[in-house]
């Protein structure tokens, strides 16, 4: 299977979840931060209609967009100065659909994509936490998380399949 496209968008992702590390940390604003976010958004919807049109991958390349269209909504919130509650929302229909992802790798045996995808609902859940409490219990676990998710799930992956290893 070709998952060319699928390393790629990780590769960014990881960017994103580095970027919303550093904001959690209190060393990037917000604002400034939304223009990358929302373009590694841009470009995973780029790989994910890739992945789906062009090579035939309706699952990983649902997935990929799945994930573009949560930092393309993330990065303009984050430019925009939004409610960040409606964003939890959001992001909680999005983090359900990752467990939903996570169950079926885990039942077609792909399990490091299910961990993969119980890593990344984490993410979200911990957003979707910190967003509707503003408990900075939440914040903290979401910062550290981000941070190891960033390289564990995203870029070194998201490499090893730009680089044509496919595992799982």
């Amino acid at each position: 299977m070709l998952l060319e496209p699928v390393g790629t968008a990780m590769i960014f992702y990881g960017l994103v979840l580095f970027m919303f590390t550093w904001q959690l940390f209190g060393k990037a604003d917000a604002k400034a931060a939304g223009y990358p976010i929302a373009t590694a958004g841009f470009i995973g919807l780029i790989m994910g209609l890739y992945a789906y049109i062009g090579l035939g991958l309706a699952l990983p390349g649902t997935l990929v967009m799945i994930f573009a269209v949560t930092f393309m909504m993330a990065g303009l919130w984050g430019v925009r100065g939004l409610d960040p509650k409606t964003l939890a929302y959001f992001l909680l229909y999005l983090g359900i659909a990752d467990a939903i992802y996570a169950i079926y790798f885990a039942t077609i045996r792909l399990f490091i994509f299910s961990a993969f995808c119980w890593a990344w609902f984490a993410v979200y859940m911990l957003f979707v936490l910190a967003l509707l409490t503003g408990k900075p219990a939440y914040a903290t676990g979401a910062k550290y998380w981000c941070l190891i998710c960033c390289f564990a799930t995203l870029l070194i992956p998201g490499f090893l399949l730009v680089a044509g290893v496919v595992f799982g």
